[in-house]
């Protein structure tokens, strides 16, 4: 009966061997390089998300009725946190808040007023109240400063 040898498995040359080798195991400082690269370049467009305080201004828009004033309009608190990609909120420097005076006659209050924020990546942490006073004045005529 005729014997069998074994197959034996092909060894890859000497030559091809470190060439593998020099891909996989060698040449670490670049592979660090494009890894400390790519680490870079993925902070920054991820973005990060953070919080920051921002100040806050009540705008007063339209005009109260006629012989009345806007004398102040306050809104507290003055500061407020807001949420979003670090890059985002880096450009902003304070909230400007609408506040329609339009035909109003007394001061009031708006309580727990959402602040509109333009941009969807940006959320706002919180709620303000805002006082806006109204006084008579302005318009009317003026009164004579003799007694008599």
């Amino acid at each position: 009966m005729p014997q069998r040898t074994p197959k034996r498995f092909a060894v890859p040359a000497d030559d091809s061997w470190r060439r593998v080798r020099g891909i996989f195991v060698d040449d670490w400082g670049l592979k660090l390089l494009a890894l400390a690269i790519t680490l870079v370049l993925w902070f920054m467009v991820s973005g990060r998300i953070t919080e920051r305080e921002v100040m806050v201004e009540a705008k007063p828009e339209g005009k109260p009725a006629s012989t009345f004033e806007v004398k102040d309009v306050t809104a507290s608190p003055a500061k407020i946190r807001i949420q979003g990609p670090i890059n985002y909120l880096n450009e902003i420097e304070k909230l400007t808040v609408p506040i329609s005076v339009e035909g109003r006659r007394e001061s009031f209050d708006v309580l727990r007023m959402p602040l509109p924020v333009l941009d969807p990546n940006i959320h706002p942490l919180g709620t303000i109240n805002v006082h806006v006073t109204i006084v008579a004045g302005g318009n009317s005529p003026a009164k004579s400063q003799n007694p008599n």
